[in-house]
């Protein structure tokens, strides 16, 4: 079991010979979003990187050999939690570097589709403490900031005003940069969206969007290619319930996705969840959801049908 409380460790990481480098301590995340809200905020305090490349799932990764050599020379390693990473966790022992702090920064966000009764893997890809893809919430990317402005005074207390500093900075941009996308997506309070995957009900739920339950997502269980005979319940359930855009993400069968919209005579919107560095308008948080945020707002308006 991982430690809920942040340890601090006492480890000099020779990162660089300049004394610029030499000053800061790498930070391994296990997403690119968690990497650059790191990189926020410790600034130049550390180095972070993500073990996740842009574009690719985060639920179903297969870890790479340099991945232990990043793991072996962090001091601390940040991810998610609620069992999204579950490949960390033997990739992490597998480093043995006694000297790194673990985080999940989950905590203190208000968790959504947390399952009733037993659960197992007969259910799909199910996550048994509640879904892990709130990123694209901004209250949850707040709440994240936190946690990692947490997890980096425990590495370096001495550092605490500059990551308190970083962080009031970044919470005063979130905060004007989430007005704007209320604005935005206002006129499309109460429109209904498909996904093929349970990963945009935080996103739906910041911006008064409405997922249909049935059919909820295209695919019957979760990390199930959906049927034939699913394929088209979710065609006559999502006419019923008049939805307005499917989405999809690339890691999943587009195809089926694009099928799904031509029926419908919506558009299909193909989004990944870890945008940043595949997007060069896409340089860090903010922009990631600015991006986003545009992407269904011309999906999503009457032109578009």
């Amino acid at each position: 079991m991982w430690n809920k409380k942040l340890f601090a460790v006492a480890s000099v990481l020779g990162l660089c010979s300049s004394s610029v480098w030499a000053s800061r301590f790498y930070v391994v995340t296990t997403t690119v979003y968690t990497a650059s809200l790191t990189r926020t905020i410790g600034g130049d305090k550390v180095e972070a990187q993500s073990l996740v490349p842009a574009g690719f799932n985060a639920d179903t990764y297969s870890s790479r050999p340099q991945d232990l050599f990043k793991i072996h020379r962090a001091k601390l390693f940040i991810m998610i939690g609620l069992n999204l990473e579950d490949w960390a966790r033997d990739l992490v022992s597998a480093a043995d570097n006694a000297n790194l702090t673990k985080a999940e920064i989950y905590h203190g966000i208000k968790l959504l589709d947390i399952p009733k009764g037993n659960v197992d893997y007969s259910f799909g890809d199910i996550h048994p403490f509640g879904n892990p893809h709130f990123q694209l919430d901004p209250e949850a990317g707040r709440i994240m900031a936190r946690n990692i402005r947490e997890a980096l005074v425990q590495v370096d207390p001495a550092d605490k005003d500059t990551f308190d500093k970083n962080l009031a900075d970044f919470e005063k941009k979130l905060s004007v940069a989430e007005a704007r996308w209320q604005a935005e997506m206002s006129p499309f309070k109460g429109q209904a969206i498909l996904p093929y995957h349970e990963s945009w009900d935080y996103f739906a739920e910041a911006y008064h969007l409405v997922i249909p339950e049935p059919p909820k997502t295209i695919e019957e269980k979760p990390g199930f290619v959906p049927s034939p005979r699913r394929v088209q319940e979710v065609i006559r359930m999502a006419r019923d319930e008049k939805v307005k855009v499917i989405v999809t993400e690339p890691y999943y069968d587009v195809s089926i996705a694009k099928t799904i919209a031509e029926q419908l005579g919506v558009p299909s919107l193909e989004v990944s969840l870890y945008d940043i560095g595949l997007d060069p308008k896409q340089t860090d948080y903010i922009s990631m959801v600015d991006t986003i945020v545009d992407r269904f707002v011309q999906a999503l308006s009457p032109h578009a049908h």
